[in-house]
């Protein structure tokens, strides 16, 4: 999740709409930390802050409260559990700008996407710090010469291999591919996709395709041809790129089609030099003009599982 939310996912709530009273209302029932979310009281040391983010942007991201009430232990079944219930306990933290100095200052490769939220009061300070997944990982914390992951729901030191992994990572292109779509008239739809690099490391002899499913024609710039296999009826098409993307730069392709007025899949698959293939999916329905299925081969959703329903449904032209 880049440019991720957190604070959305756990309070349901944007950034600019959360409140201290919300903050309050949340800690008023008991709460477990989790892989993305972790509490820290107002006494906490600086230090612990940068060990915190590190493990996020090492990981996948996650949201760190500082204020939260203190932990406490309770038994449940044969294990223990840390909850965190009652009273905010305020930070004296200046101010979330003397935070983000702290934190450019103290993590390598600086994180350039964290969103704080604060809320200064009389007594002190609540923070909520907002980390998404980092593209250029392992980030190291200056203050101990350590990278920490996040482990059993705690930051702890990465091994050597993980590190090691993680610097692997950070040499690789990112793909992705953007996609919007909008209505032409109530038969045919307007498709842009856009397949850029969210890495640093430029992405080299870049080549992609497109399949479009359950459609009655595709019309663009780039050559699509018919086929009916095993997985169903698409229009496809295959490029390439001599063009090298980096963050600035991405690749756009616009198409135009004639639907079924009904469910139709876009799949948009891409490599490069240096990255093997990887595919992004859409489901797009014309009657609610909304995208209503996203996946891609790393999140596991299954692609065919998804034509499979699609078949499943009537065309109502």
């Amino acid at each position: 999740m880049n440019n991720s939310n957190y604070i959305l996912n756990i309070f349901n709530k944007d950034r600019e709409e959360i409140t201290l009273e919300d903050i309050k209302s949340f800690f008023s029932t008991p709460q477990e930390e989790t892989s993305v979310l972790e509490f820290k009281s107002g006494n906490v040391e600086i230090i612990d802050v940068y060990k915190e983010i590190t493990a996020f942007l090492n990981t996948e991201g996650g949201l760190l409260i500082i204020g939260s009430p203190r932990e406490r232990r309770e038994k449940l079944n044969k294990n223990e559990i840390t909850i965190c219930e009652g009273d905010l306990t305020y930070s004296n933290f200046r101010n979330k700008d003397w935070i983000y100095q702290k934190i450019a200052s103290n993590i390598t490769p600086i994180p350039t996407d964290l969103k704080i939220v604060e809320f200064i009061t009389e007594e002190g300070g609540v923070f909520l710090i907002d980390v998404p997944q980092s593209s250029i990982p392992p980030h190291q914390s200056s203050a101990d010469g350590k990278y920490y992951i996040r482990l059993e729901r705690e930051a702890k030191p990465a091994p050597h291999g993980i590190v090691q992994a993680l610097f692997d990572k950070r040499r690789k292109p990112k793909l992705i591919a953007d996609i919007s779509i909008s209505d032409k008239d109530r038969t045919s739809d307007e498709i842009e996709v856009r397949i850029r690099n969210e890495s640093v490391i430029p992405a080299d002899k870049v080549a992609f395709i497109i399949d479009i499913y359950n459609v009655e024609q595709v019309v663009s710039d780039y050559k699509f041809r018919f086929f009916d296999d095993s997985l169903g009826e698409k229009y496809s098409m295959s490029n390439k790129s001599d063009q090298v993307l980096v963050q600035v730069i991405s690749i756009p392709i616009n198409v135009h089609i004639r639907h079924k007025n009904s469910e139709y899949v876009v799949m948009v698959g891409y490599w490069c030099k240096d990255l093997d293939f990887e595919y992004t999916f859409f489901t797009y329905c014309p009657k609610q003009k909304k995208i209503i299925t996203e996946g891609s081969f790393e999140s596991g959703f299954l692609f065919t599982e998804e034509l499979e329903r699609i078949k499943t449904l009537p065309n109502n032209v």
